[in-house]
């Protein structure tokens, strides 16, 4: 039983992303046709959230950085968020006028998610998918769904201000920066 346990723990271990890491180069489709390029979010902070439109729990994590969007905003922060879902391009357009949210949404599709998240192809990580970008460009950390940063809103307040205040990596910053986030 332990050997199955640690076996499994060691797996789930290799599907979660490196950071720090550069953002990869994905543009996330709209329903209008008008790609969103997170290039041109660059000397800002930014928080890229990959997210189900049936997740209750994902749902909740926009709204919080619906509110962060209009606090940080001026303080050079950028909220964007893309649905995963299969039926995306369909979906995107009733949530966005739904909910009403005042940043950028768009989706992605699996390979993108992959690509964009750095996940494993066989990966299932929990949504939302929350990226903490710098200034530069730089993942600086990686949560999924299931991790306790989730549970007390502050905890994705206070991370998305400190992506407006962060310095750049050092040079070879992948050997002395922050081991990857769970």
């Amino acid at each position: 039983m332990f050997r199955k346990t640690l076996a499994l723990l060691c797996l789930a271990a290799l599907s979660f992303a490196k950071t720090p890491r550069p953002l990869a180069s994905v543009p996330i489709h709209t329903p209008q046709n008008k790609p969103i390029d997170l290039k041109k979010f660059r000397g800002k902070g930014l928080v890229l959230v990959i997210f189900s439109t049936q997740c209750e729990d994902c749902i909740a994590t926009l709204q919080l950085l619906d509110s962060v969007q209009k606090q940080f905003g001026p303080q050079g922060l950028q909220v964007v968020a893309a649905a995963g879902d299969d039926n995306a391009p369909y979906l995107i357009g009733s949530y966005i006028a739904r909910y009403k949210p005042s940043f950028p949404i768009g989706y992605l599709n699996k390979d993108e998610i992959i690509k964009i998240a750095d996940v494993e192809k066989g990966a299932r990580p929990f949504v939302p998918i929350i990226l903490f970008i710098d200034r530069w460009g730089m993942v600086r950390y990686q949560y999924y769904g299931d991790h306790p940063i989730f549970k007390d809103p502050n905890n994705v307040k206070s991370m998305s201000l400190a992506m407006t205040k962060v310095q750049p990596l050092p040079a070879g910053g992948a050997k002395t920066a922050p081991k990857a986030q769970q």
